[in-house]
């Protein structure tokens, strides 16, 4: 099977591609914006490249017909709050780059593509059980209550997705993924989803102090990466995708406090504060991810002490060369 990874650079994309070519019988072709992989590719071999401009519908089409993909894993976008303040670009390359890439799925006949979505059109759940303190799980039924401009596109692509799937019979899975954390981080300029526990990640691994003034209350759904990109393979993979959303979380509930509480085990003496309280964050919640196992074979790989130990070891590598 050939899979095609737009996205590939990035940090849940480079991964994704780690995991494919793990996988027996599976080629990989990484696509990206940049001239060449990038650094988050850089140790990686056995896979094509090639630069791609998703937003581009005549260069999706002849990367399409080149490469004759099985299957697609889409996940090139635009992240970040300048984009919510401009959103021209977000619906440009977040909704015009994904549809052009069902419109290459549909002239192309590939069967099934895997994109990502985001949590973050979930509702504000502050006061309700799927909230602080009970937290009980979020599923993928959930009625979408999308703010910013991201998660506005987020959703119109899963509609649009369906719709294509109702027209032509394109097979999809749009991905839910919980607030990650990576080591990767450190090559973003913008901090987002769990950019708190991976800002705090990285001040341990580097020994600088980490003060935060109020969240360690806080409680979401913390998944490694690496977990992300398993949901991701695990969608390309699976027999069917019949339910076409899918929560990728950990289904468990972490705060803040009991991160910190973990990474000082991990790195004795570390000098990390957290005060007290929630952020002021809506969608903070729990997933449920009963239908990701049951359809796609998914569970997640890393608790949250297996995860944050593999997250430093990755750190410490990258700053040792």
């Amino acid at each position: 099977m050939k899979v095609l990874v737009t996205g590939a650079a990035g940090v849940v994309g480079s991964h994704v591609v780690r995991q494919l070519l793990s996988e027996r019988g599976v080629g990989v072709v990484a696509a990206d914006l940049l001239p060449t992989p990038g650094p988050m590719l850089a140790a990686v071999e056995g896979y094509e490249y090639r630069r791609l401009d998703v937003t581009d519908l005549a260069q999706v089409l002849e990367t399409f017909t080149n490469v004759r993909p099985e299957r697609v894993v889409h996940l090139a976008a635009v992240v970040g709050d300048w984009y919510n303040r401009y959103p021209r670009a977000n619906h440009e390359v977040n909704l015009g780059g994904t549809l052009n890439m069902f419109e290459a799925c549909r002239l192309s006949a590939v069967p099934r593509i895997v994109f990502a979505s985001t949590w973050s059109m979930y509702p504000d759940f502050r006061g309700t059980p799927h909230g602080h303190p009970r937290y009980e799980p979020v599923p993928e039924s959930t009625s979408p209550m999308p703010v910013r401009p991201y998660e506005i596109v987020k959703y119109a692509c899963e509609r649009l997705a369906a719709w294509y799937g109702q027209l032509y019979d394109l097979e999809f899975a749009a991905l839910r993924f919980g607030g990650y954390y990576a080591a990767e981080r450190r090559f973003q300029i913008e901090p987002r989803g769990g950019g708190a526990l991976s800002d705090m990640v990285a001040a341990a691994a580097a020994g600088r102090a980490f003060r935060l003034e109020a969240g360690g209350d806080q409680g979401f759904d913390a998944v490694h990466v690496k977990d992300c990109a398993h949901g991701c393979v695990r969608a390309v993979l699976a027999r069917e995708t019949p339910s076409r959303v899918y929560n990728i979380g950990t289904g468990e509930v972490t705060t803040l406090d009991e991160a910190a509480s973990v990474l000082r085990r991990l790195v004795p003496g570390c000098d990390l504060a957290v005060g007290p309280g929630l952020l002021g964050i809506k969608h903070y919640c729990r997933l449920d991810i009963s239908r990701a196992r049951a359809e796609l074979g998914y569970a997640p790989r890393f608790s949250l002490e297996e995860g944050l130990r593999d997250c430093l070891a990755d750190l410490r590598r990258a700053a040792a060369g």
